[in-house]
């Protein structure tokens, strides 16, 4: 007969729709996979019973084709020809993130997706400090092209130990948790205290786990922000980046 306390935890799981509460229950009794799905399924629970399906479709071959989530390294020109890189990550129809404001965005096929990427507080770049933010206008900008549009993967999810919600979850984590205190450098040097767009991706990338290699002519992203600066207090909330 099963746990009176587990039973609960199962109901308030499916209740919730909570795929990230469904995973971690998963992962501390995983012999519970079985009637979780069916009381999912009973109470049209869809983000649980897809995030079970992604933890229990056996992956024989690490493969970057992901049918719900996908996440493009991107970027566009910004200065004499040097890049400005930033993070789109197109959910489609993700039950996990149908009603998530994040993702209001649409591409032309009609895919949601929500930006990350950073760039200096004041609309004069000297003198700033490079600030983070999630849709940001001059990444969601239609009239910039689009100098490089790499698809990436974590090397978690192509190893079938972490599913894609969890890993995208992970990057708007970070990224909330960056302290917007560095300096600005349109281009940072070795020597100098100073970061810019390129260096926020990199650093997210790296500090979330994330194998990315340089894509174009992006300076700063071998000088990432280093992991300590996403420090932020839980309860200080963030400043916005003006441009690019």
């Amino acid at each position: 007969m099963m746990d009176e306390a587990i039973a609960d935890r199962m109901d308030r799981i499916v209740a919730a729709d909570d795929a990230a509460l469904a995973a971690s229950f998963l992962l501390q009794f995983p012999d519970c996979t079985a009637h979780l799905r069916r009381l999912a399924e009973k109470h049209g629970a869809e983000a649980v019973v897809h995030e079970i399906d992604l933890l229990t479709t056996p992956r024989d071959e690490p493969s970057l084709d992901t049918e719900k989530v996908e996440v493009r390294l991107q970027g566009h020109s910004v200065l004499f020809g040097r890049d400005h890189a930033y993070l789109m990550v197109i959910v489609d129809d993700h039950p996990a993130f149908r009603d998530d404001p994040r993702f209001a965005n649409t591409l032309d096929d009609g895919r949601r997706y929500a930006t990350l990427g950073a760039g200096p507080k004041n609309l004069m770049p000297f003198f700033s400090s490079l600030l983070s933010g999630v849709n940001r206008e001059a990444d969601l900008s239609p009239l910039l092209h689009d100098t490089f549009d790499i698809e990436i993967q974590h090397p978690d999810v192509t190893a079938g130990k972490r599913t894609e919600r969890a890993v995208v979850e992970q990057l708007f984590d970070t990224d909330a948790a960056y302290n917007d205190r560095l300096n600005y450098d349109i281009i940072p040097l070795a020597w100098s205290d100073g970061f810019n767009s390129n260096s926020f991706i990199s650093g997210l990338l790296e500090v979330s786990g994330w194998n990315a290699a340089r894509p174009g002519k992006v300076p700063g992203w071998d000088k990432p922000v280093p992991p300590e600066h996403f420090d932020r207090p839980e309860d200080e909330p963030p400043e916005t980046a003006q441009v690019a």
